[in-house]
């Protein structure tokens, strides 16, 4: 055991006495905590809940033993088996979890998922290992595990950034620094190229790849959404109909989220009374709009995370701030966020009324006796509540825009049907396993074999029964805390959702949401399943080909877009900082992906400098932008200063007539701006070569004239014995090259020498497009 150890985990029993938390928790044999002593870690971060987040466990690992246990037999070890951690790993653990969420202020969620379950790993390839004790050996072995433990690699990236933080960043091994060895076995690279590409795409100020070898190359690209992914979710949610209720509400937000770029934790907590306007009018009161102004803006009222003022000494409160909607999205946003507010109408007067009575079903008294099928519908939001289902051209209407009004005619179809041909199969089954006594009309139980038309259930145990077997699905009515003292009832959030509701998960049936009891808000987690990589996620369910369902999108990736295209319009980075609820201009650069050609574009040129060539104008933003260095660039300089701008502009016109990227810059000397495969080559019969008539230029091609004469007689006065077997090619090649030249020489300014020549010339605006993801439809366009 050494200092480091010992001082982090005494500074972790002094946070867990400040809260009032028991350090020693009991625990069974396997680790499992029991629920009386569990950590309730979001009340501990301030936060409502549900959802819940608990620190649980103190055993290991369990998805990891299978691969760990494969590994220690090959190697004639005994297996691993699930106990609970060790002391010292236990300290560990839980002192790691105080600090995530009280020192670093991080969500709970991010605490346990991915500091918590990479260290458990860690510890449960350990064996016998204390943390100080913790070898390079246990280090791979663990990395590799994780590799193997999900095929995206986030794991093993969570055990590398655990290793490298808190095992060598605290000095906790006497082994340290041991994250060099978090590299994968000779079997596992595969695996491990998902962990290099995961690494790219993280957001991280530490990037280091910033050399860009051409142009037209994004900044970052890997933070990107992929460019099918974004199309396809494009097509997706503005012109598929969404088979179920979730959907519907998901697919609003993925709108809101492309055109707002908000974090999606801001995108999923938009309150009902989002809409905010502002109006301009002129001095003598006048609507602005009538000057060439605007009159009125609209903005949209949001809670921005990550701000300095979003906690206070209770934990964390919501951070209220607005953002401006461009007038191409205000209809938009407009149509999406009325859509939503209409859909989740019903929801809503249910959880207000869940919120006041402090009820599960508060449209009944406690000592009602109801059906067990109105219970059922109430508990599964099934309408299929008769033997006989319900007709298929109703579902299909109530589908098309999903109008309760169908639900209620499906819903009284039904209870009619109940008294001719009784209740469903899926009623029976549902109550068959469930604690609840199932009574006759006049609240007496059932005995024997249950009548199911005539069974009923007092509402009061069905509320008791639901708290105690099914606490997961408890509405979320806990308000959430704002600035200044005051709170938001989760009834006022607009993305309101059914919490799981398996009717739609299992085949994407309908929802009765005007029954359901299981409210909540919608959760950053939702959406990061419903477009990552699990199976059964957005583009899996309304993709067109085999090739558009296995895609899967990263939802910060759209805020990265957003971000870009920004930055590639143009737009101040004042404002975008401001759109984003940034607190540093720097911040917005770490989401800048523009290509050094669009940079440049966005650089205005000084007076008189607009008369001077094309790529003399190109390599003149390079110099204002600093971006190149070299001997013309340092000339450039030199001549500015001592004879003026004209006469430097007029020698770069003549002999910056390119740019050069290399890998640790760019340098202007003698090669064309645009990175094109045939440097300098264009005069040997490209068909975009015209003649400008700068006397430069002729000047030039004099020059490259008498050098091509002297090549071509310098190769036939090759004595015959010393010709090999590509002399004739030389010959030729440089014959064609002089013809060609002659040609260019002889063509009048204006004309274009080669109308019919090849496309010797790659261009930066065809190879970036005309958004930041457009590049390679555009490249493919090209090439066919």
């Amino acid at each position: 055991m050494n200092s480091f150890f010992n001082k982090y985990i005494e500074s972790g029993k002094s946070l867990a006495e400040s809260c009032g938390l028991d350090w020693d928790l009991s625990a069974d044999l396997q680790g499992k905590i029991i629920k009386t002593a569990r950590w309730d870690l979001a009340t501990l971060c301030g936060l409502p809940s549900p959802p819940y987040f608990w620190h649980s466990s103190l055993g290991p690992d369990s998805n990891a033993l299978d691969s760990l246990n494969g590994y220690r037999a090959r190697q004639g070890l005994e297996p691993v088996t699930i106990k609970r951690l060790s002391k010292p790993w236990c300290d560990f653990y839980q002192a790691v979890l105080l600090n995530e969420l009280l020192v670093k202020r991080n969500k709970p969620g991010h605490a346990l998922n991915n500091i918590g379950r990479a260290l458990r790993l860690v510890a449960t390839c350990a064996a016998n290992e204390a943390p100080w004790e913790l070898s390079p050996d246990t280090v791979q072995l663990s990395y590799n595990v994780a590799l193997g433990l999900g095929g995206s690699g986030k794991l093993a990236a969570n055990v590398c950034m655990v290793v490298r933080n808190l095992v060598d960043g605290l000095h906790i091994s006497d082994q340290s620094p041991l994250s060099r060895f978090c590299a994968p076995y000779p079997e596992q690279i595969d695996l491990d190229k998902n962990v290099s590409k995961l690494r790219k795409g993280n957001n991280t100020y530490r990037a280091t790849e910033k050399v860009r070898t051409e142009l037209s190359e994004r900044k970052s690209a890997a933070r990107l959404p992929d460019e099918k992914a974004f199309w396809e979710l494009v097509r997706i949610v503005f012109t598929e109909t969404p088979r179920t209720f979730s959907d519907a509400m998901r697919f609003n937000q993925i709108k809101i989220q492309i055109a707002c770029g908000f974090r999606v934790g801001e995108n999923t907590l938009l309150p009902l009374d989002w809409k905010r306007s502002h109006d301009y009018i002129t001095i003598d009161g006048r609507p602005a709009g009538e000057l060439g102004g605007i009159s009125r803006a609209l903005s949209i009222r949001h809670f921005a995370e990550k701000q300095g003022d979003d906690k206070d000494s209770e934990g964390v409160v919501l951070y209220e701030t607005t953002q401006n909607i461009p007038k191409i999205f205000e209809s938009l946003i407009e149509e999406v966020l009325t859509n939503a507010e209409r859909l989740s109408a019903p929801l809503r007067v249910r959880l207000r009324r869940q919120i006041e009575t402090g009820r599960l079903i508060p449209e009944y008294p406690l000592d009602a006796l109801v059906p067990a099928w109105d219970i059922y519908s109430r508990l599964t939001g099934s309408i299929w509540l008769a033997s006989l289902p319900p007709p298929d051209e109703l579902i299909e209407k109530y589908r098309e825009n999903l109008d309760p009004q169908y639900l209620e005619l499906i819903v009284k179809q039904q209870i009619d049907l109940i008294a001719q041909h009784g209740v469903s199969n899926g009623c029976k089954k549902y109550f068959h396993k469930l604690p609840i006594v199932v009574r006759r009309v006049d609240g007496s139980p059932q005995v024997g074999n249950t009548v199911w038309q005539e069974a009923f259930f007092l509402v009061s145990e069905v509320e008791d029964m639901v708290r105690e077997a099914m606490p997961t699905k408890i509405s979320h009515t806990t308000p959430f805390k704002l600035q200044g003292g005051r709170f938001l009832p989760s009834s006022e959030f607009m993305y309101l959702m059914p919490i799981r509701p398996l009717i739609e998960e299992r085949n994407g049936g309908v929802l009765d949401v005007t029954r359901y009891f299981s409210i909540g808000r919608a959760s950053p987690s939702d959406l990061h399943l419903h477009l990552g990589g699990q199976s059964n996620n957005i583009f899996a369910r309304y993709g067109q080909t085999e090739e558009d369902r296995a895609l899967s999108l990263n939802t910060h990736s759209l805020r990265h877009l957003q971000n870009g295209e920004l930055f590639r319009l143009g737009v101040a980075d004042t404002i975008i900082t401001k759109r984003f609820n940034r607190r540093s201009v720097a911040q917005s650069y770490v989401y800048d992906h523009r290509s050094l050609a669009e940079e440049l574009d966005n650089i205005d040129l000084p007076a008189g400098a607009e008369a001077i060539a094309p790529r003399a104008q190109e390599t003149l933003r390079m110099i204002m932008a600093n971006k190149i260095r070299g001997p013309i660039v340092d000339e450039f300089l030199e001549i500015q200063k001592e004879m003026g701008d004209d006469a430097a502009f007029q020698f770069l016109s003549a002999e910056a007539d390119g740019l050069h990227a290399t890998p640790y810059g760019f340098c202007v000397n003698s090669f064309t701006v645009d990175p094109c495969p045939k440097h300098l080559q264009c005069y040997n019969g490209c068909r975009h070569l015209t003649r400008s008539g700068v006397d430069e230029e002729n000047q030039s091609l004099e020059k490259l004239r008498g050098r091509l004469k002297k090549i071509v007689d310098l190769i036939k006065e090759t004595p015959t014995e010393a010709r090999g077997l590509g002399w004739q090619n030389q010959l030729n090649h440089a014959e064609n090259s002089l013809s060609n030249l002659e040609k260019v020489i002889s063509t009048a300014p204006g004309s274009n020498p080669f109308p019919d020549g090849q496309n010797l010339y790659r261009s930066v605006d065809m190879a970036r497009g005309t958004t930041l993801i457009d590049s390679a439809l555009i490249r493919e366009k090209n090439e066919t």
